[in-house]
C-alpha cells in the first residue's frame, strides 16, 4: 500500500485542532498536531509533512511568518501550505498568496471543504504521468521531479506558481484565459478570483528576473510566455480574444 500523506495542522485553538485532525485521520492521512508557530517549526525539522493547514492568527509566532520562514529556506520551500484565517478581507487573502501559501481558507468552514482543498493541493503536488522536462529558451520544468530552472539554477516556487508556469510553458506560445490557468493550477471546484492569478503572475515575474518579460500579459484574456519582444511591463494590448 502507498504510504498515507502526512498533514501539519497549526492551530491553537484546541477543539478546532482536534476536530480537523479527525477528519483528516478518517480520511486516511497521518495528522500531527502544533498548537504554535513554534511548534510548527519544530515538527517540520523532526520530520516534513506533505501539507500544512497553517492558521494565520497565532500567539508569539503567527502563521504569516511561519510561512515566510517555510518559504524562504530551500528544504522546506515546495512544502504546500492551506492557510486558515477568520479574517475575510481581499487583501488579507492575497497577503497570504503573496507569502507562498497554495490556497486559502476563511474560518467558519465546513469539513467538506478542508478535506477537498486538502486533496486538491496534494493531487497538485503528486507526480504526474512519465514525461519529458519543458523546456522554453533558458527556462526549463521537470514535473517528474517537480524542478523548474532557470539558466541552470533552480527556482524557488510554491507549488501553484510551478503548476502556473508548468502550463504556460506548455501551452507552446498559445494564449491561456485566467479561467483555464486556474482549472490547471487548483483543479476544477476551486474558486478563487482572477486577481488571486494575477497576483501569483506577479511572483513569478519576480522570481524570472531579467526574464520577466517571457510572461506576458494579454489585456482582457489571459497570459501566455513568450521569448518574443515585448513592452517593458511584458504587457500587449489585443481587441481579439484568443481561447485557451
Amino acid at each position: 500500500m502507498p504510504e498515507a500523506n502526512r498533514v501539519l495542522v497549526v492551530e491553537d485553538e484546541p477543539d478546532l485542532s482536534e476536530l480537523l485532525a479527525i477528519n483528516l485521520r478518517g480520511e486516511g492521512y497521518e495528522v500531527e498536531q502544533a498548537r504554535d508557530g513554534g511548534e510548527a517549526l519544530q515538527a517540520v525539522e523532526r520530520e516534513r509533512p506533505d501539507l500544512i493547514l497553517l492558521d494565520l492568527m497565532m500567539p508569539r509566532l503567527s502563521g504569516q511568518q511561519v510561512a515566510e520562514r517555510l518559504k524562504q529556506t530551500p528544504s522546506t520551500s515546495t512544502i504546500p501550505i492551506i492557510m486558515l484565517t477568520a479574517m475575510s478581507d481581499e487583501l488579507d487573502e492575497l497577503k497570504g498568496l503573496e507569502l507562498g501559501a497554495d490556497d486559502y481558507i476563511t474560518k467558519p468552514f465546513s469539513m467538506s471543504v478542508v478535506l477537498a482543498r486538502v486533496g486538491a493541493v496534494l493531487r497538485r503536488a503528486g507526480k504526474g504521468a512519465e514525461s519529458k522536462p519543458l523546456t522554453l529558451g533558458p527556462l526549463s520544468i521537470d514535473e517528474q521531479i517537480h524542478l523548474a530552472t532557470l539558466e541552470g539554477e533552480a527556482m524557488k516556487l510554491t507549488l501553484t506558481e510551478f503548476r502556473l508556469l508548468a502550463a504556460l510553458v506548455g501551452a507552446g506560445g498559445k494564449v491561456l484565459s485566467r479561467r483555464a490557468l486556474i482549472s490547471s493550477a487548483m483543479g476544477l471546484g476551486v474558486t478563487v478570483t482572477h486577481r488571486t492569478i494575477d497576483v501569483h503572475m506577479t511572483s513569478i515575474r519576480k522570481k524570472l528576473g531579467r526574464h520577466a518579460p517571457m510572461v506576458q500579459t494579454i489585456r482582457g484574456v489571459g497570459y501566455l510566455m513568450s521569448l518574443g519582444p515585448g513592452d517593458g511591463d511584458g504587457e500587449i494590448d489585443t481587441t481579439e480574444p484568443t481561447r485557451p
